[in-house]
């Protein structure tokens, strides 16, 4: 991988948060004229979504280029085993480097010290969004180990933001932050956001920073999204001496950012909201947004399903004792091995306290007809592969 260690590169690891910290990156510094690179995982529909130039993704010729490149890599060396995010993330920065991007906003896939993205040997700043349970099989299954992972990506010599959540872990990144020798800021002690007003249109939000306070908004939908939006309002500040972004450019950027699959608006009047959240953490965040813009009596209707090694059973606990009126409808990706079965997901989720017992529908068009039949506001969510295959149905309608 000779040649990454001088791209220009934001590297944002996080367990949630990291995507749309990227996306709003991305956003107001292709506003304010830089030529960008956005590099993330999972893709929600097709392959080429995992890299976009100046917001657009390459054809399927330029990756094929990008890949024979990387096979011939691979034939020099055969003891070499990468496996498929390792390879994809070679080709999308040998892609990055051919189109000369000013600034790459690269999102580590798992983890961060062992992640493939982490070859980038001296990005410009180093972000961590919030960090929860996630991927304990590979990261270890407590918050302190897994923050070790996370924290790998701060660079000797470099500069990190870390937005400070859970508090309990700050330590750990000041530490890690000294020992590498570099520059470290937590964004909860310096920074604060305050008189946060949500609805399903955006976000407005109050930001003050040691730059001064300003008013901002943004177009993305959560009760979460200003923090994420803060966060990358503050990390180009930390920037700005090399990359200068204005604040005109910062506002248009926070106002046509888009993010899918994460709180997505789909419809109204009923409501249809798509949410990726896959883990507790995520499920945690996305109860705050929902209670916001609804109410914790809201009869909503939950049409869900998730990997079957997922820890489904907590997060189906926190949505039945978050909204005691919801609904839970159950349903399946029959064409995916890893994902549980509408009917173990409905017995399981049975002694939850949900308003009445969990529906089963293993088809998943059903199990939305069937919801949103009820009339109320209606949550697509457990998983992005699940996401993905809910908004090209819908889309299709």
């Amino acid at each position: 991988m000779g040649g990454v260690a001088d791209l220009p590169a934001v590297h944002i690891a996080g367990t949630n948060g990291k995507g749309s910290t990227a996306a709003c990156l991305d956003s107001m510094l292709r506003e304010a004229g830089y030529k960008t690179a956005l590099y993330t995982s999972p893709h929600l529909s097709v392959f080429g979504e995992r890299l976009r130039i100046n917001g657009a993704m390459l054809a399927p010729e330029d990756w094929h280029e990008a890949l024979d490149r990387v096979q011939k890599a691979l034939e020099a060396c055969p003891e070499c085993r990468p496996g498929y995010f390792q390879i994809s993330t070679a080709a999308a920065f040998w892609l990055m480097k051919r189109e000369r991007c000013e600034v790459c906003v690269v999102e580590a896939g798992i983890g961060g010290l062992e992640d493939a993205t982490n070859v980038l040997a001296a990005p410009l700043l180093s972000v961590i969004t919030p960090l929860g349970m996630d991927h304990m099989h590979k990261l270890g299954d407590t918050l302190e180990s897994i923050a070790e992972h996370k924290f790998g990506i701060i660079r000797p010599g470099g500069r990190a933001l870390f937005c400070g959540s859970p508090a309990g872990i700050d330590g750990l990144f000041l530490h890690a932050c000294e020992r590498a020798g570099a520059q470290g800021e937590i964004f909860a002690r310096t920074c604060a956001v305050s008189e946060v007003k949500t609805t399903l249109d955006g976000n407005e939000f109050t930001l003050r920073t040691p730059e001064g306070q300003c008013r901002w908004s943004t177009r993305l939908v959560g009760i979460f999204q200003p923090e994420n939006a803060s966060l990358a309002l503050r990390a180009l500040e930390l920037i700005g001496d090399v990359l200068p972004v204005s604040e005109e450019a910062k506002r248009s950027g926070l106002g046509h950012v888009v993010w899918p699959g994460r709180m997505e608006v789909f419809g109204r009047d009923p409501d249809l909201i798509l949410d990726g959240a896959h883990n507790p953490h995520g499920a945690a965040a996305l109860i705050r947004s929902l209670t916001a813009l609804y109410g914790a009596e809201a009869p909503l209707s939950f049409v869900y399903t998730s990997m079957a090694d997922k820890n489904y059973l907590e997060v189906l606990r926190l949505y039945a004792r978050a909204f005691p009126c919801a609904r839970l409808f159950c349903t399946e990706l029959a064409d995916f091995p890893r994902c549980e079965k509408a009917g173990e997901l409905a017995v399981k989720a049975l002694p939850l306290g949900w308003s009445a017992p969990p529906a089963v529908h293993a088809d998943p068009s059903q199990a939305l007809r069937a919801a949103q039949s009820r009339g109320g506001p209606v949550i697509v969510c457990g998983s992005l592969y699940f996401v993905a295959r809910m908004r090209e149905l819908v889309n299709d309608r």
